[in-house]
């Protein structure tokens, strides 16, 4: 790659005058195009305007040393792509794992070999190549995702797994129609969301959308709150009360929790199904309304059909169409854009700068089960917002006991390590989950360690120099 010329600029970072001379001379003699610097704060200004394709860093210099300038140049979008080789004068394991957390790509020790130094920046630009190659992917992807959400619109739902494609599929046919739709799926899954945006794209989108929970009330409240009632229908009713149904004239309304409706009521809703028809409680007139009705329920109406608890009419003239919303933990690689969208969200209501999240938080996000599902996400989220405090970046000591260590259903708690009087030592907790993690995701992809880098959200070096530290094959 060398014999490419000038069109390969390596940036050379030496405090030493005469250790940057020589490297600048041997980068020189191999034709590649050079751009020095001899301190922490020129390197990230020689960086962002000259834009080199490789980075070779000493660690030890005036003003930020290479670790703090690695993690700074890796921040920026625009240089976060470019390899960055640290030169070091220390070659104990701990230093070099330091440097890789901070996102090196490589290192070497000095002195160096000149060889070995021209091998490394060779390899440096296969990496910047792979780099290149990753960015291209992602913004064909997310190319490829606007235009998908364009063509669907549903832009307040999150998510590109397999299952939400699907989702996404039966949702474009239903938007434009009337069809009742039965959305079924786990607590917290985001069932309002779905209907709300099958409202707001749908043909009545400039008419009401009224929603109403069935568990919020006992029976007759419920049917008050539902078809309304006329004055004196019952004590307390002392005027005219128009129902939601009413209020929903010419909308949508979206029933939730619709297990929780009584028998009596299942009858009432039957008929306005059919024809549109009701009759308010005390009433001696029939309304008439149309509606669009979308429902939703946590419970297996099926099951509740055959016990008799739910009418098996109102069952399939509910089910016309069936939404079924996947739990969170059947798409954890939803996650991180669920993370991305609800930490957006954060920000703009503290006026603040979204914070981020490290790469091993993530993997504890993804890796947890959410019982709760994305409702218990946001939750989490918000409490590691807080636990964060003034820090940029959300880590595992921001999140709960449960989702740092990875506990939940499924999943396996690590041992925490105890010192000679039986304490837990937080050290100790964190390099066990972090084993635990290695551990898990070697085995997941049976000793892959480059896809296991890639799911763990560290680079490959990064893995085989923690692997090593804790001991693993």
């Amino acid at each position: 790659m060398g014999s490419d010329g000038p069109a390969i600029k390596v940036l050379a970072v030496d405090d030493n005058a005469e250790g940057l001379f020589a490297l600048e001379q041997l980068l020189l003699s191999r034709g590649y195009q050079v751009v020095t610097a001899s301190s922490g704060n020129e390197t990230i200004e020689k960086a962002t305007t000259e834009m080199p394709d490789v980075i070779l860093l000493d660690v030890m210099m005036p003003g930020p040393n290479g670790y703090e300038v690695t993690k700074v140049l890796k921040a920026n979008p625009e240089l976060r792509y470019t390899p960055i080789v640290l030169l070091t004068g220390r070659d104990e394991l701990q230093d070099i794992i330091h440097g890789l957390d901070q996102g090196a790509d490589g290192y070497i020790c000095k002195p160096y070999n000149s060889e070995e130094l021209l091998a490394r920046v060779y390899a440096a630009l296969r990496v910047r190549q792979l780099y290149g190659e990753l960015r291209a992917t992602r913004i064909a992807n997310r190319e490829l995702q606007a235009r998908v959400e364009q063509h669907f619109a549903f832009d307040t739902i999150i998510g590109r797994s397999q299952s939400m494609a699907e989702l996404y599929r039966v949702m474009s046919k239903v938007v434009e129609t009337d069809v009742p739709v039965l959305i079924t799926g786990e607590s917290g899954t985001g069932k309002e969301v779905v209907a709300t945006a099958l409202h707001a794209h749908g043909p009545r989108r400039d008419k009401p959308l009224v929603v109403q929970n069935c568990s919020a009330f006992n029976e007759n409240l419920l049917e008050s709150e539902l078809f309304g009632h006329v004055k004196g229908a019952f004590t307390g009713a002392a005027r005219d009360k128009q129902g939601l149904f009413e209020v929903a004239d010419g909308g949508t309304f979206f029933l939730d929790e619709l297990g929780e409706m009584s028998p009596a009521l299942q009858v009432k809703l039957l008929r306005v199904l059919q024809d549109g028809s009701f009759m308010p409680v005390g009433g001696t007139k029939q309304k008439r309304v149309d509606v669009r009705v979308i429902a939703a329920t946590n419970r297996n109406l099926e099951e509740m059909v055959a016990k008799g608890t739910f009418r098996e009419d109102l069952y399939y003239r509910l089910n016309v169409v069936n939404l079924r919303l996947p739990p969170l933990r059947e798409r954890p690689g939803d996650v991180p854009l669920l993370v991305d969208f609800f930490l957006s969200k954060m920000a703009a209501k503290a006026g603040g700068q979204k914070k981020g999240v490290s790469p091993e938080a993530m993997v504890a996000l993804e890796s947890y089960p959410w019982p709760g599902n994305i409702r218990q996400l946001e939750n989490e989220l918000q409490r590691a917002h807080v636990m964060s405090g003034k820090e940029s970046i959300i880590d595992l000591l921001s999140l709960s006991p449960a989702v740092a260590a990875g506990v939940g259903a499924g999943a396996k708690t690590p041992h925490a390590p105890r010192g000679s009087e039986g304490e837990v030592k937080l050290k100790d907790v964190l390099e066990s989950v972090e084993r635990e993690m290695i551990v898990t995701a070697l085995e997941r992809c049976q000793g892959n360690k480059s896809e296991a880098a890639r799911q763990l959200g560290i680079s490959r070096s990064n893995l085989i120099a923690k692997a090593q530290s804790f001991g693993i094959e």
